[in-house]
């Protein structure tokens, strides 16, 4: 089981193509979110794995649906040779049986990595957080500071947007109702908690703007069609570097991993191994952070990080201060059933 991620955390498609069933043994496929995060690994991971190994990484997007993988391995018919994925993914695909488990020899040990960051099912390779983000041009005035601003209609008039997604909005529905974030999953874990969240989506529920890609949240704030959003921090990094004034409001981040996984009995499994070794190498790991506002889960890449880069990351001290872990156990267990009610909440 995975252990939940610590608070003792220090740091941490422009090429999208789909290969055919059979990849030549020379190219593996990776499918991941799309966007910015995978802009990132290209930069950091993909290219200068190629030019180390002349092993090309052929990159796809996916949207966390598990059934196509659950297709690959029953089918044996397989497009992807690796998959990012979040905690919550890997022990529902490890639960499945639809997950290549590794040994030493691939991943290494628990202690090598940060507490919650091992896993026989997949390699942990960066720290990422979930977030509330506004528009500092439009809030440059007030702008929000606190959970409950996020709810507060009358403090801050206008649209929210929200992932349609069960993870992260109930914890923000429950700390925003006052909830602590150390009870946060003792109290999603009871009917009545559940209940009380939902209650309290209810108050803002028609003013609610719904995404599922990663680069709407940017566009979203930027266009002024909400006045702010529920984001992967690492987007709202990318939008700053285009030049649009959107920031962060680090209290009541969630922080969790990214994981590279292996569908089971893959045949690109000795080629992809490679590049498990490849970014398990600590100055590989540290790249990552150089590149985009992801911390390496790897130990020893952390001394590494530049110092620059540190501050940026969601498991720095200052960010990390209103943060809370992500209970993989408990989304893996009830993410399908809390989605189901979401969507009948959405029905109502």
């Amino acid at each position: 089981m995975l252990n939940k991620l610590k608070f003792c955390i220090l740091a941490g498609v422009a090429f999208a193509s789909i290969t055919a069933p059979g990849a030549a043994a020379d190219s593996i496929t990776i499918a991941e979110w799309g966007g910015a995060s995978q802009a990132a690994d290209r930069e950091a991971f993909f290219e200068p794995f190629t030019k180390e190994t002349g092993i090309r990484i052929v990159d796809d997007v996916w949207q966390g649906d598990m059934a196509t993988i659950l297709t690959q391995v029953q089918t044996k018919s397989y497009k992807w040779s690796l998959v990012r994925g979040e905690s919550a993914l890997v022990q529902r695909g490890c639960d499945q049986g639809i997950l290549m488990k590794f040994d030493a020899s691939v991943i290494g040990t628990a202690a090598e990595y940060l507490p919650g960051a091992f896993h026989p099912c997949g390699i942990a390779y960066a720290t990422f957080s979930s977030n509330i983000a506004y528009n500092a041009d439009k809030l440059k005035d007030n702008p929000p500071t606190s959970v409950q601003d996020f709810f507060d209609l009358t403090k801050y008039p206008g649209k929210r947007g929200i992932r349609r997604n069960p993870v992260y909005v109930l914890e923000l529905a429950l700390l925003a109702d006052g909830v602590s974030r150390k009870d946060l999953y003792k109290v999603l874990r009871t009917p009545e908690g559940v209940d009380r969240a939902f209650k309290k989506l209810d108050t803002i529920k028609d003013q609610i703007v719904w995404w599922e890609s990663g680069a709407q949240p940017p566009q979203l704030l930027a266009d002024g069609e909400v006045v702010m959003s529920t984001v992967w921090g690492n987007r709202i990094a990318a939008a700053q570097k285009e030049g649009k004034n959107l920031q962060i409001m680090w209290d009541g981040s969630g922080l969790d991993y990214d994981w590279f996984i292996m569908p089971k009995d893959s045949p690109d499994a000795e080629t992809s191994i490679k590049f498990i070794h490849y970014i398990r190498d600590p100055k590989n790991a540290a790249r990552l952070s150089s590149v985009a506002p992801f911390g390496p889960a790897l130990k020893a890449a952390l001394p590494l990080v530049n110092e620059n880069d540190l501050a940026a990351l969601p498991t720095s001290p200052e960010n990390s201060k209103g943060a809370f872990p992500f209970d993989s156990d408990f989304y893996a267990d009830n993410q399908e059933d809390l989605l189901a009610r979401l969507t009948n909440w959405l029905q109502k």
